[in-house]
């Protein structure tokens, strides 16, 4: 019997949460089951829903500013007959959840990152009374668990850790035709280093035009791309503009969906966030053969070993992130070996079919009402 799985989610910009999303979508196709979206704001994901033949609703422009969106869920939830509601972020958790909860549908959660905010008392407070109740909690990674458990006041047996996973066919090195970067202007011969992501305060963009300003002193051909859209884009310009980088060793390129073809293309990846969950960048860069060298939060530091399949720093360092770089510029053997340690750790631990799977046999037993214990989230005080 067909099930019908409401995902509502911040927005269809492209980003770690949002492209975990399509990939359920197409696992719940895959056994029969009906979906629908809601989101808060567009980008260009919203046709790679479209074309799934997946509805798509966006609940408000305002975002939580607008207490109609709480009324729109609901309308949403009812008038679809949504199953279940599956909420990712944190916005998404405080308007759907309370909706769901007011439609008396059955509902899960997904924890991305480890927030700061959330130790914020009267925040996580606030969290909790609204999303009290869910049928089960999600975490990415054991990191993103232990971290709501100590800062959100619930208990950490009441949530589950399904981490995320890579499609490997899609990200195939062997398989894959690398981005012409000319259009950024990158010239035969250049290094490229990426940071991708959205342009918020997480990522920490200023840690990495630091560490680019230090690197590019020590290699003229050293090309930096900020690969992403996000509300800190105008700030993060100007900031390089300032460091007497942008349009020349940094381009700011927007978002890019090619994904396997840019990691293809680059020599390798920064991760300079000041907090993560388990970011899918990390993992398709991995699966990518890339070498990496990324900040130790949140659950990076449980996949990427210094040395071994990365490199490791400490975050809102930017002497160290430069260090970083240039290291595996001046071992690119090591750099490619590390690289094929990537690609085996992600092989063996993080298969997207592992992950879909779980999450749907997820559903089948909170529709069912038999979900395990460990996996709904009761409060701890």
């Amino acid at each position: 019997m067909s099930r019908r799985i409401l995902y509502i989610i911040d927005s269809l910009k492209i980003g770690g949460a949002e492209m975990l999303l399509l990939g359920l979508l197409d696992a719940v196709a895959a056994r029969g089951d009906e979906a629908h979206v809601a989101y808060f704001s567009p980008g260009p994901l919203e046709e790679e829903v479209r074309v799934r033949g997946v509805g798509l609703t966006r609940l408000s422009r305002r975002g939580l500013r607008d207490p109609r969106a709480v009324i729109r869920a609901l309308r949403l939830i009812r008038d679809w007959r949504a199953d279940l509601v599956h909420t990712h972020l944190v916005k998404s958790d405080l308007v759907g959840q309370l909706a769901a909860r007011i439609g008396r549908r059955r509902r899960i959660i997904t924890l991305h990152n480890t927030d700061p905010w959330r130790r914020n008392r009267k925040l996580s407070l606030a969290y909790r009374a609204i999303t009290h109740g869910a049928d089960a909690c999600i975490a990415v990674s054991d990191r993103v668990a232990e971290h709501v458990a100590k800062h959100g006041g619930y208990r950490r047996d009441g949530i589950a850790t399904i981490v995320n996973g890579i499609d490997l066919d899609r990200f195939d090195p062997d398989a894959v035709q690398p981005l012409d970067l000319a259009r950024y202007g990158v010239l035969p011969g250049d290094t490229v280093f990426a940071v991708i992501g959205s342009l918020t305060e997480q990522k920490d963009h200023e840690t990495f035009l630091k560490a680019a300003a230090l690197h590019a002193r020590r290699d003229p051909r050293a090309r930096f791309l900020i690969v992403g859209e996000g509300p800190l884009d105008t700030q993060i310009a100007r900031r390089a503009r300032a460091l007497g980088l942008l349009n020349g060793p940094v381009v700011l390129t927007g978002a890019i969906f090619e994904m396997p073809e840019l990691l293809a293309a680059i020599d390798g990846l920064v991760i300079s966030s000041g907090w993560e969950g388990l970011p899918m960048v990390l993992l398709e860069a991995m699966a990518m053969r890339r070498p990496i060298v990324s900040t130790a939060v949140g659950g990076i530091p449980d996949v990427l070993c210094d040395g071994v399949n990365g490199r490791l720093v400490h975050a809102a360092d930017p002497e160290a992130l430069a260090d970083g770089m240039a290291r595996l510029c001046a071992d690119p053997v090591q750099a490619g070996r590390m690289g094929g340690v990537a690609r085996e750790t992600v092989a063996a631990r993080f298969g997207a079919d592992v992950m879909r799977a779980k999450l749907c046999d997820l559903y089948d037993a909170t529709l069912a009402g038999t979900q395990l214990s460990s996996t709904t989230p009761e409060p701890a005080i």
